[in-house]
């Protein structure tokens, strides 16, 4: 019986010269290409102002509430004053005291001028009847001695008139500072805006110690937003002001929004070990859709083309049974790539050498992530994944233990200068190959390739307008 079972199943099995390859193709197409970067961040206003308390108190009196708009010096809460005002009456007091006090002073200093006076009269009338002997001597010292002591009396009125004027500036000083505190418990916007944040409630205490608490935080123009996107370093390059950006939130996931790059800020944020940098793009938001805190995500247009033709991504990484890899593409890796690097950055025989490894690794490395990946090449800001992003990082790192600090900042600043002309359009396009049917058998077509998306990239060919077929993948069918 298993004799004849496999005799059965060796008959009846599907024979390798009766399988044919069937290959599926698509046509070419004109329309439009957009290549982005994607990233995500937070919608915030341009300016939040966080609105807090100089003073500890309760709060007795709250004006304003979440989503209320508000003017600039409006009281939007109170802080309960009775202790200010007990302060104030006490200062106004203080203030009243020292004046008396002063006034006071000022009316010793008229007695001891007076007193000064008349003792200088005296004393200069015994000096004249001590010249005549009318007098003894000791009644001459007397009269001096009264004399001189009228002439300190008068010096430490004017002392005390000093110190009583300090007295009267101190207490105004005093007043001042009361009537300051009280103004204080009247919590005002310093903007126009819409409160968006109110954290205390009436009757809640407030305690201002090294730094004010915050009460509310007003936006003072909900029109004007901003989104603070982190980019990673490896598309950093890429982004430019005033570049195009098209952006989702999940409060409404079929509507897209739009906005532009205003700043792309220089310092980098290091988070395990990714390293990213805030781009700021300003938006619109004339209907009010668009709230504080939500999640953008975000799309950084680098280049759109209109009306080219069009090729689906997945027929660029097709490779018919039996070609290698690297005959779908007719790109220069990595014996040319390291010819330029040799040249630019005087490479000797050693590290041209370790240097083709690290660039044959990094193109086998990439090829094996455009195959695996159902985006496509050219996906959003050239890279197709994070894997991308990773082998470029591998590949910085395998450098830098190759490449003296020198030869380094020139590689970078090569790079950063390929992506200043992709950018400008200089140098676009970049060697590629398509597969086509012809006679039945699939022949290789050089191509120019371009920007791309998600589906489609642009390509340039002699050989191939719209309408004209590529294959996009291969099946072996049994007949």
């Amino acid at each position: 019986m298993v004799v004849v079972a496999v005799a059965l199943w060796w008959f009846m099995r599907p024979s390798q010269s009766d399988e044919h390859i069937v290959y599926h193709t698509q046509p070419l197409s004109l329309g439009k290409i957009e290549s982005t970067v994607n990233s995500s961040g937070t919608i915030s206003p341009v300016v939040t102002v966080l609105v807090g308390s100089e003073l500890s108190g309760l709060i007795s009196q709250l004006n304003a509430d979440f989503n209320d708009e508000v003017r600039s010096g409006q009281v939007i809460a109170r802080i309960d004053d009775r202790t200010i005002l007990s302060r104030l009456r006490q200062s106004e007091a203080d203030l009243a005291s020292s004046k008396a006090s002063l006034t006071q002073l000022k009316a010793a200093l008229k007695k001891a001028q007076t007193e000064a006076t008349l003792a200088q009269r005296e004393f200069n009338r015994t000096k004249e009847l001590r010249n005549k002997n009318l007098v003894s001597a000791s009644e001459l010292d007397i009269s001096e001695t009264s004399h001189e002591l009228a002439k300190v009396a008068i010096e430490t009125a004017k002392a005390a008139i000093l110190v009583g004027e300090a007295q009267v500036e101190q207490s105004q000083s005093s007043l001042e500072q009361t009537k300051l505190d009280l103004d204080r418990t009247y919590i005002r916007s310093p903007v126009d805006g819409v409160v968006i944040d109110r954290q205390v409630d009436t009757g809640q205490t407030v305690s201002a110690s090294l730094s004010a608490p915050t009460l509310f935080s007003i936006a003072q123009d909900l029109v004007k937003m901003q989104i603070e996107a982190d980019v990673d370093e490896a598309d950093i390059g890429r982004i430019a002001k005033d570049q195009k950006v098209n952006f989702t939130v999940d409060a409404f996931p079929e509507r897209q929004f739009r906005g532009v790059v205003s700043q792309v800020r220089k310092a980098a944020t290091v988070t395990n070990n990714v390293v990213t940098y805030k781009v700021i793009i300003s938006v619109q938001n004339e209907q009010l859709l668009l709230l504080p805190g939500m999640t953008a995500n975000v799309d950084v247009v680098l280049g759109e083309r209109e009306n080219v033709l069009r090729v689906p991504n997945s027929a660029l990484r097709f490779t018919p049974e039996g070609a290698t890899s690297s005959a779908t593409s007719a790109r220069s890796w990595p014996g040319d790539r390291v010819a330029q690097l040799t040249e630019q950055l005087g490479l000797s025989d050693l590290q041209q050498e370790q240097v083709e490894k690290v660039m044959q690794g990094m193109r086998e490395a990439m090829q094996a992530a455009r195959e695996s990946s159902p985006r496509g090449p050219g996906g959003p800001g050239g890279s197709p994944n994070d894997a991308m992003k990773k082998i470029r990082s591998k590949m910085n790192i395998e450098l830098q233990s190759i490449l003296t600090p020198e030869q380094m900042d020139t590689f970078k600043a090569s790079g950063q200068s390929r992506g200043a002309k992709r950018r400008s359009g200089d140098n676009d396009y970049q060697p590629g190959s398509v597969w086509v049917l012809r006679d039945g058998q699939p022949v290789k077509v050089e191509v120019g390739i371009g920007i791309a998306d998600l589906e489609y990239s642009e390509i340039r060919a002699r050989e191939l307008k719209e309408g004209d077929k590529v294959i996009v993948r291969a099946q072996k069918v049994a007949e």
